[in-house]
């Protein structure tokens, strides 16, 4: 009895080893995004915002190699003040959610718009238009994206319009709203391969009425206490043996979950008629102004670099999921082109990393961290800023 006994339990560990190492493996030559969701969100109690805050924080804690230095500015330091912003300071209480080291904190201009001379409105080289990533969703001065342009080459002048949560229908009412009466010769408008297309140019006219110019209100503004440490993160997060277990199945099935995607079928993501319909709109506006240079940026996703690993198998091509996404970025290819946009694609300089999700804080589905916006302006530059 006890030798039956013996060889279950030899068995079952054969087994589950024999499980591991196939994970493994596919995870080494497939890769894809880890089930969070369906391992961790969904076995978690709360709302989504918490659950992800848990997540980073137990990457946090478990990666203390990777933490940044604290070096950035700070906006209470005469540094800063010397800049002379004249809006509001406000915080961005994105922090947990990204690299769960701080906040983001910056001054507004007189439109609301992050860290911009008010004198830019009058006259500036080029406008950055786009979401969080142009905005730099919690990277402090000076590691976010235009400083990292600045630092390429100070000669060269920058009005950063980009604002979290726009997406292409908004960021088209910005350009037309705020640039009215801005001279600038060259246009940067980026286009986040993860969800700029999530709108409908139907709102367009709603939007005119009822999103410019009260939507640069929505962030905290900070109460007059300079002495506070705003920045500083605090959590109460309890990291169980069985979390961490469900962290790591759900890490350990990425491979395999990519596998399954090969019997799923992708919907197209973009609204093809409404996208050229709206550069349409931009570039008869951005002619009128006799703009000599319009460039639409191609930001490549989260979910499409966590699949670098297929292109040593020769799957990265195939896969449902990466050919959904190439239909998305043809598709903005071709629009902007017929436009009169030069289309410049973001995504090589990412993948050509060992490990593309560095740029990332802790490999999650995050903004940039300080080496992705560097990377990105390095990109900007070689591309597009050398030649003008």
């Amino acid at each position: 009895m006890k030798k039956i006994v013996l060889i279950n339990v030899l068995t079952f560990i054969f087994l589950i080893l024999l499980i591991f190492i196939i994970l493994k493996s596919l995870n080494y030559f497939v890769s894809g995004p880890p089930r969070y969701y369906e391992f961790v969100f969904n076995l978690e109690e709360g709302d989504l915002r918490k659950k992800k805050e848990k997540l980073t924080y137990y990457k946090f804690i478990s990666n203390q190699k990777e933490k940044e230095k604290d070096d950035f500015l700070r906006y209470n330091t005469q540094e800063y003040k010397e800049l002379k912003y004249t809006g509001e300071i406000k915080i961005e209480n994105c922090g947990k959610t990204e690299s769960g080291l701080y906040e983001l904190i910056y001054a507004t201009d007189k439109n609301g718009f992050r860290e911009n001379k008010n004198n830019l409105y009058e006259q500036t080289d080029f406008i950055l238009l786009g979401d969080s990533f142009t905005m730099s969703v919690c990277q402090n001065k000076p590691y976010d994206l235009k400083s990292q342009l600045i630092k390429l080459n100070n000669n060269t002048s920058y009005l950063n319009l980009g604002l979290a949560g726009d997406n292409y229908v908004k960021q088209l009412i910005t350009l037309l709203n705020v640039s009215k009466n801005t001279k600038f010769d060259n246009l940067i408008w980026f286009f986040y391969e993860g969800n700029d297309f999530n709108d409908t140019l139907k709102k367009i006219e709603y939007y005119k009425k009822n999103y410019y110019p009260n939507h640069i209100q929505q962030k905290k503004t900070l109460e007059t206490n300079t002495e506070k440490n705003y920045y500083k993160l605090t959590y109460d997060y309890e990291i169980t043996n069985v979390y961490k277990l469900k962290v790591f199945i759900a890490e350990i099935t990425s491979g395999l979950s990519s596998l399954l995607k090969f019997f799923k079928n992708y919907e197209n993501l973009l609204n093809i008629n409404e996208y050229n319909e709206a550069l349409i709109i931009a570039n008869e506006y951005l002619n009128r102004k006799k703009v000599k240079n319009k460039y639409i940026y191609y930001i490549p996703s989260w979910q499409r670099l966590t699949n670098y690993k297929s292109i040593k198998s020769k799957l990265f091509n195939k896969n449902p999921q990466i050919i959904q996404l190439d239909t998305l970025k043809k598709s903005v290819k071709e629009i902007a082109e017929k436009n009169g946009f030069t289309f410049v694609d973001g995504e090589q300089i990412f993948m050509n990393l060992e490990d593309p999700l560095k740029v990332f804080y802790y490999n999650l589905n995050t903004h940039f961290n300080r080496q992705g916006y560097r990377l990105m302006a390095q990109d900007l530059y070689n591309k597009i800023l050398i030649n003008n």
